[in-house]
């Protein structure tokens, strides 16, 4: 059974900037989980899950101080990181490892290639980071996800601010948060 947005939801942070795009190359901003309403993509089916710049009105609590200036449009919007879930009306052909509980195993496929991700045990909240996806080990798999959200990547942030670079998801870690035991 494929993964839809739906089931995915209620492991977003509820604090994490959000880009809804579909694969006919439209897409939807959302500053935050509960700004998508109630329902909306909840039957499409998640293609990918992964990290990007999109556009966001720019207010104070938009960027890091550290950024020496957010990249500006017109209209006061800016380039801002955000969690990016592509979705489609048609299910991958990916086997899930359980149907019942999303496990890390059902989500790795899903997830972008690469940059910066972070694995976090609820348990304990120990971390680990991991550069490119196929690094992160295989033990995660069993464990079930607990949620979605990112994180500031200080080594990242200053690759960006002594490069010029404007990216500022480069400056993120992908954060999951996965638990011995399913969500409640």
């Amino acid at each position: 059974m494929a993964i839809k947005f739906g089931e995915l939801k209620k492991y977003l942070s509820r604090v994490t900037r959000l880009s809804i795009c579909f694969t006919r190359g439209h897409y939807d901003d959302y500053l935050l989980v509960s700004d998508i309403p109630e329902g909306k993509y909840d039957d499409m089916y998640v293609y990918g899950v992964g990290m990007t710049d999109v556009e966001f009105p720019l207010d104070e609590y938009s960027t890091p101080k550290e950024f020496p200036q957010p990249l500006l449009f017109k209209d006061g919007l800016f380039l801002g990181a955000a969690i990016e879930i592509v979705m489609q009306d048609e299910p991958r052909d990916i086997e899930r490892i359980n149907d019942n509980e999303l496990t890390f195993g059902d989500l790795r496929d899903y997830l972008q290639l690469g940059r910066n991700f972070t694995i976090a045990r609820k348990e304990d909240w120990t971390e680990e980071h991991y550069e490119w996806r196929r690094d992160i080990p295989e033990e995660y798999d069993s464990m079930y996800v607990y949620g979605i959200g990112m994180e500031d990547n200080t080594e990242g942030l200053l690759k960006i601010i002594h490069s010029g670079f404007t990216d500022s998801h480069l400056a993120k870690n992908m954060k999951i948060v996965l638990s011995e035991c399913p969500r409640e």
